[in-house]
């Protein structure tokens, strides 16, 4: 019933409104409810995750989930399987083996900010939290602007929300909660974000950036084929001139120029390694602009998983923690060469297991 509502209100939307007044909203709003994940959060309390807001010195209230580690048993189980004209659908479930939701604190090695993708919250960097926590990270997981719980307002595409981040992390650090060294993983969106926010943070360890854009133009005309707004069958309403209409319109709006939003300069400036993972199957972020983005930068690299698109990368915490463990205690303190990332080769399968209480869907 709740999907053929959806279904009903988006065509009294493109009939009354049009196609170029709907992508507009959609880059305009990325969301303010949590998305799918707000069932998450009280889970996420029981495991000793505490949720607090930081008030930034533009009058931007963000909200962030923040954790010490703890000796949590996770346990992730992947399901990707084809389901008709939508593509491939998927799902995924975490368990906690026989111990406590909420096991001891064990020591630290640092912290890890987890930067969350479009129109979601800090609550969908979920997976990635528990395995850095189990591992020895004390984990930030911050609702980007104008999404989760974080306040309205206008939403940048990278550099503002790179400024935010800067601050909240400044903040942090000056209240001793966010010990070094230093890292920051996004995905998708927050993975540009990323990207961004790193030449403002001095003494950052390594960023990974899972499924970035290189530029925002070009992945919201790619969006709509992509599944990104809710249905791949609006590819066949939208024509190209209605979204480049549509971009226009929200690079007014936002007073931000969507067609340069580009994190190539902020990488060249970047001094830290960076780990830019794209999966091969990813059909809203191309690759050849991934690899020209890694080339603004000799601390840079690139590499494609074998079997992901862009929706399941960043939920293959369990398959990807690991070797990015590996890359990230390899990291040199400063100025040395940046170690290679490598998947073992038990990990190569597209069917690899991870498993969370609660099943979660693509929209």
């Amino acid at each position: 019933m709740r999907r053929g509502r959806r279904w009903l209100w988006l065509l009294a939307t493109l009939s009354l409104s049009g196609c170029t007044t709907f992508v507009a909203r959609q880059i305009e709003r990325p969301g303010h409810a949590g998305g799918s994940f707000r069932s998450l959060d009280e889970m996420l309390l029981k495991m000793g995750f505490a949720r607090d807001t930081a008030e930034l010195p533009d009058g931007v209230s963000m909200a962030y989930w923040i954790a010490p580690p703890r000796a949590y048993q996770i346990k992730q189980n992947f399901q990707s399987q084809p389901n008709g004209k939508r593509g491939n659908s998927f799902s995924f479930t975490m368990s906690f083996g026989d111990g406590p939701l909420k096991p001891s604190p064990i020591a630290i090695k640092g912290s890890v900010v987890l930067l969350h993708p479009w129109s979601m919250s800090g609550t969908a960097m979920m997976p990635w939290g528990l395995y850095f926590a189990a591992a020895g990270y004390k984990v930030v997981m911050p609702d980007l602007r104008s999404q989760g719980d974080s306040s309205r307002a206008p939403v940048g595409y990278g550099p503002r929300e790179a400024g935010d981040i800067a601050e909240l992390v400044r903040d942090l650090q000056a209240k001793h909660r966010l010990p070094g060294p230093l890292y920051l993983l996004g995905a998708s969106y927050g993975a540009t974000v990323a990207l961004f926010a790193a030449p403002q943070l001095p003494g950052l360890r390594g960023v990974m950036a899972l499924e970035p854009y290189a530029n925002a133009a070009d992945v919201i005309r790619r969006a709509p084929g992509s599944g990104l707004f809710g249905y791949k069958w609006l590819v066949r309403w939208i024509t190209p001139g209605e979204i480049n209409a549509a971009i226009a319109r929200a690079s007014r709006k936002l007073d931000v120029d969507l067609e340069h939003v580009n994190p190539a300069d902020a990488l060249a400036r970047t001094s830290n390694c960076t780990l830019i993972l794209r999966g091969n199957r990813d059909v809203l972020v191309s690759g050849e602009a991934l690899t020209a983005l890694s080339r603004r930068s000799s601390r840079a690299s690139y590499v494609e998983v074998p079997g992901e698109g862009h929706l399941t990368l960043p939920l293959r915490a369990g398959r990807l923690v690991p070797p990015l463990l590996a890359w990230m205690q390899a990291l040199p303190d400063a100025g040395g060469p940046c170690p290679a990332f490598s998947l073992p080769p038990q990990a190569v399968s597209p069917q690899t297991s991870v498993s969370a209480p609660a099943e979660v869907e693509p929209r």
